[in-house]
């Protein structure tokens, strides 16, 4: 499939677009391939060619997601980086507030927030596996705190700017993690 035809990338943001619209309105487990193909007002074979299943929409979308976040991302050398890296993670959830709100409210969840846990593995390593502590353990400690914490700020509905909230998770995780020896 060729992945710079307009038609394939417009069928691609229609199926996408209904499927977000309708996770947000019925929560994952209430949607359907059928749901979204008559949202989209595609046929079932449009769906199949682009996309395995519903799941596979899903991973596809979080890879979109994960794209565009990375782009605002520093790397790990730049002072205050992981700090200002806090910033643009609670950001982009108030960007992306109602589908991540729907998606984690599913039992679903952690299987499908599975590539954004990969990706903060990975950044965890990058920023603080220089310690005495396995960098397997520092990095799995800052993933899932920083999920935990955006989690419950989106479920309390989001009582704090991005920019306070980013500060605490600055107070509660990074610094705390940047300190080890």
């Amino acid at each position: 499939m060729n992945e710079s035809d307009l038609r394939v990338q417009r069928t691609r943001r229609l199926l996408r677009d209904s499927f977000i619209q309708l996770v947000i309105e019925r929560g994952y487990e209430g949607v359907t391939v059928t749901d979204i193909t008559r949202q989209a007002q595609v046929g079932h074979k449009t769906f199949y060619r682009h996309y395995r299943d519903k799941e596979n929409l899903v991973h596809a979308i979080m890879a979109g997601i994960l794209q565009e976040g990375q782009t605002v991302l520093r790397p790990p050398g730049s002072e205050f980086a992981a700090e200002q890296n806090t910033i643009q993670a609670v950001r982009f959830a108030a960007q992306y507030a109602d589908l991540f709100r729907a998606i984690l409210r599913s039992p679903a969840a952690e299987k499908l927030i599975q590539p954004l846990v990969d990706f903060g593995l990975a950044e965890g390593r990058r920023f603080f596996g220089a310690s005495s502590t396995p960098e397997t353990i520092v990095a799995y400690h800052f993933v899932t705190s920083l999920i935990s914490l955006i989690r419950w700020w989106l479920e309390e509905g989001m009582p704090y700017s991005s920019e306070e909230m980013a500060e605490y998770i600055n107070r509660l995780v990074i610094r705390p993690i940047s300190q080890l020896e």
